[in-house]
């Protein structure tokens, strides 16, 4: 740490002689330069003009590195909340955002440029955020949140210097040292400066007593981002029931407001299927070491996984289900024992306050590198206590490892590690335990060994019982979660090394068509034994190929800025096209004769369900003329041929419904058990597959036309979607996101014994 920091704490507590607790006020009432001498020696001046030519230098850096280069490129992550943002006022439902495959469908019609999206595992408030700039061209919305973030950078520095004893120029640098989180930020267009902002300008409504409105600071930024929730627990611990009831009452106002603007269905989506695979780190890819979590370190060396994790020490689930819980645990309750219930003076709050907030960093499941943006401000706190404490050389260290843990947060090009080898690959996990460490050293010296006063033999067991209970209940429901989520290993099918997606599969006797996810985009891919070719993908992303039983032309997708279309490809020769298509359609299903052809049309998100006679097709015939069976009231999302007149397609509310093509008649409704869809018709006509949601996850079931008895085929906390029948009416091969990330499939098969 730059010795003039040193200067500034010793001349703070020489200029006055009242005690930190009455003079606090004061003193962030003055600003960080009241202390100041007013004729500095010359050293203080060379160290001061060192720490401004290093902040320029920092400054710089971050303009032509990071801002320029963010202004000028769209990147991920900010389509991602523009898209949903621009959805919203579009009036779309949004219980479809979090669909890989929809989600990407919808942003090749706004002409975004970028290759992919996602909306998991983000919250729904989190887009209005940038409703404002919905409107604008993605680009130009992007550069006007980058300049609102430079100025909530700006907001939280000047709070810097008024609840901490660094001047405006130190605070600087601690920012900017924050390099390659700060850059991250920019150049994705995250929200996590706007994060650090609302944590910031809590502790500075807390330090004046404002509880409840700190609270409610706070759960805004659990809204956008849902961690800081995490705060209840903090302010129980601390008995602070004002700030309490504050982020309680934020909350709940939040939740009604989301179940008010983006409807029931879409708040249940998030509540069920996102939420719970966000907390266990299960979003995205749970291998991938770029997380740098506790949670994804022990998956890579303890749980296997056929395409993202093949290698690892060994495939141990139940020694993962005891581990996780377990660090997690320890770390926790050391943090809290360190924390305390005592509130202490204010000095002891900006501590408290700097080890939650490090605390909540470090179990975070799946910490990408621009969430360290918002450790600038335990940072900026502890450091500045070391230094008026006159401990420089901690000072020191601590702004070293807080440096080196920034710089760990870049995107490193790891290969893919194995066995013991993954623990090299955790960089900046092992600086978050130096840096954590330190932090409980400083924290328990700065109690003077009263940490251990008033804590007798029976304070001590009932904290060990605690710890040992929450292990225990930790390893039951982990246990729990994982049981059943591994069944299917062995039956995958179409596996590709470090493939991420695989979904809608089509099955014929030439092999496999499934909708897979690549570098740029989505393509269709032929799966024949272990061979497989992709359809090469000149212009947009390509869904949902469907074919006849004897036929070597599928029918597939493509989306692009201009809509959707449904074009004809040759399955064995992607050289050979028929030249057929049809406009303003998606997700093809052909009849097993090949005279229909079934496909939907959305109006603002809503599908209405359409059929094409395509029995006289010839080459190179533009198809022009089709038939409504459904309209967008249903909001059709699956649909196949029970024969060549009868149509079953599942609605918006999970209902299967059947329609008759020749008069255009719904028939009936089959009345499954649960909320369904997705449904595949057995070639011999007799049984129906469909996936089938319940507790929050997707299983397959399967219904007899005759007896309608239905038969669960799958399980476990995990989903099985988009079956498809073999040509043999024997089995079914289906997308399964079972051991992966939340919606993030691949294919396996399952036997059906009727």
């Amino acid at each position: 740490m730059p010795p003039s920091w040193l200067h500034f704490g010793r001349t703070r507590q020489s200029a006055s002689r009242i005690p930190p607790k009455s003079c606090e006020t004061e003193q962030a009432a003055a600003g960080t330069f009241a202390f100041e001498p007013r004729s500095p020696s010359p050293s203080i001046q060379l160290r001061a003009g060192a720490e401004w030519s290093l902040l320029c230098l920092l400054l710089f850096a971050f303009g032509v590195a990071a801002f320029i280069p963010a202004c000028r490129r769209l990147n991920s992550d900010f389509p991602n909340y523009y898209l949903v943002a621009r959805l919203y006022r579009a009036g779309y439902p949004l219980d479809r955002v979090y669909e890989w495959t929809w989600f990407q469908r919808q942003k090749d019609y706004a002409g975004i440029d970028q290759g992919l999206v996602t909306f998991i595992p983000l919250t729904l408030p989190s887009a209005l955020v940038v409703a404002p700039v919905a409107s604008l061209a993605p680009l130009q919305a992007k550069r006007c949140w980058l300049v609102a973030n430079l100025v909530f950078l700006f907001i939280t520095a000047m709070l810097l210097t008024r609840i901490s004893d660094l001047n405006w120029r130190q605070v600087g640098l601690l920012m900017f040292l924050a390099f390659v989180p700060l850059r991250s930020n920019f150049m994705l267009g995250q929200m996590h400066v706007l994060i650090l902002l609302l944590f910031t300008f809590a502790l500075w409504l807390y330090l004046r007593r404002l509880h409840f409105t700190a609270g409610t600071v706070l759960a805004v930024a659990a809204a956008l981002k849902v961690y800081p929730a995490l705060f209840l627990l903090f302010f129980v611990l601390k008995r602070r029931w004002r700030a309490a009831l504050g982020l309680s009452a934020g909350l709940l106002g939040s939740a009604l407001m989301s179940l008010y603007l983006f409807g029931k269905t879409a708040c249940e989506v998030y509540v069920q299927e996102i939420l719970p695979a966000a907390l266990r780190a299960e979003t995205i890819d749970p291998y991938n070491v770029a997380f740098g979590s506790i949670s994804t370190l022990l998956r890579r060396l303890f749980i296997a996984e056929p395409e993202l994790n093949p290698a690892p020490v060994a495939h141990l689930p139940w020694l993962y289900a005891i581990l996780q819980p377990a660090v997690h645990t320890v770390i926790f309750m050391l943090f809290i024992w360190a924390i305390g219930p005592h509130e202490g003076d204010q000095q002891k709050i900006k501590r408290d306050w700097a080890m939650y907030i490090f605390l909540l960093l470090f179990v975070s499941s799946q910490p990408a590198g621009y969430h360290f943006v918002v450790l600038m401000l335990p940072a900026a706190l502890i450091l500045s206590e070391m230094v008026r404490n006159r401990r420089p050389v901690l000072a020191c260290i601590g702004a070293a490892v807080y440096t080196a843990t920034c710089v760990a947060t870049f995107s490193w090009h790891f290969p893919s590690p194995s066995g013991w080898q993954t623990l090299l690959f955790f960089p900046r996990l092992w600086l978050m335990a130096i840096l954590g460490s330190l932090l409980l050293l400083w924290t328990f010296s700065a109690r003077r060994g009263r940490w251990t006063q008033n804590r007798g033999i029976r304070a001590k067991s009932l904290v060990g019982a605690s710890v040992l209970i929450l292990i225990m209940a930790g390893f039951y429901s982990t246990k729990r979660h994982l049981r059943g989520e591994f069944e299917n290993y062995k039956s995958r099918v179409a596996s590709r090394p470090g493939s991420l997606f695989a979904s809608n599969p089509t099955v014929n006797a030439d092999g496999i068509l499934s909708t897979v996810m690549t570098t740029g985009g989505y393509t269709i891919r032929h799966t024949e034994g272990e061979s497989f070719q992709d359809f090469p993908r000149s212009h947009g992303d390509w869904f949902h190929p469907s074919l006849a039983a004897h036929s070597s032309f599928s029918w597939v997708e493509q989306a692009t800025e201009h809509g959707s279309r449904i074009v004809q490809e040759n399955t064995v020769s992607t050289a050979t096209r028929s030249g057929a298509e049809i406009e303003d359609a998606t997700e093809p299903v052909v009849s097993r004769d090949g005279e229909w052809l079934a496909f939907f049309r959305s109006v603002e998100g809503r599908n209405s369900l359409w059929v094409q006679n395509i029995a006289s097709l010839s080459e190179g015939r533009r198809l022009l003329s089709s038939r409504r069976i459904a309209g967008p009231e249903y909001d059709a999302r699956g649909a196949d041929f029970v024969s060549d007149h009868q149509l079953i397609f599942s609605s918006g509310n999970g209902r299967l419904l059947l329609a008759d093509l020749t008069n255009d008649r719904m028939l009936r409704d089959l009345h499954a058990s649960c909320f369904a869809r997705d449904p595949a018709v057995s070639p011999d006509g007799t049984w129906m597959a469909f996936s089938c949601r319940q507790k929050g996850n997707w299983q397959l079931h399967t219904m007899g036309f005759q007896d309608h008895a239905e038969l669960q085929l799958t399980g476990g906390e995990c989903n099985s979607i988009t079956p498809a029948w073999t040509t043999d009416s024997k089995s079914l091969i289906y997308a399964t996101d079972c051991g992966r990330g939340v919606g993030l499939t691949a294919l396996a098969k399952i036997n059906v014994n009727p």
